[in-house]
């Protein structure tokens, strides 16, 4: 989960909910905020056959975020809070890899985070 800068009024920031390289097209994500800027559905099919799937929300400074992401029966939750101050840049949270990467290639998968990274600041900027 990562948290981009502030609105204008400083008040309001993003925050966006992430799933890589999942083994099934059937992923829900939820979030605490109901403020829905964006949600990717349904997720995206890699060319390795794996799912990505994404959740932007608006949420206020200081207001703790939770990311639950439930897929085949698995529930996984994670929280972060919103920065007090202003942000420059991003923020991340905790990251949470959902499947086993160590059996992929590499350069695939920086390819995949690059691809996500790109569209996570479309939805963001």
């Amino acid at each position: 989960m990562k948290s981009n800068k502030l609105q204008e009024d400083g008040r309001v920031g993003k925050a966006a909910c992430l799933t890589r390289n999942s083994y099934t097209k059937n992923i829900s994500l939820e979030m605490s905020s109901n403020d829905v800027v964006y949600e990717q559905s349904p997720p995206i099919l890699t060319s390795e056959g794996l799912y990505n799937a994404i959740k932007v929300v608006n949420v206020k400074k200081g207001t703790e975020v939770t990311c639950v992401a439930k897929f085949n029966g698995s529930t996984i939750i994670t929280n972060t809070t919103l920065p007090e101050k202003k942000a420059e840049g991003q923020v991340t949270g905790k990251v949470c890899n959902t499947t086993d990467t160590s059996a992929q290639d590499t350069k695939v998968e920086k390819v995949n985070m690059l691809s996500m990274a790109v569209l996570g600041l479309r939805v963001l900027l």
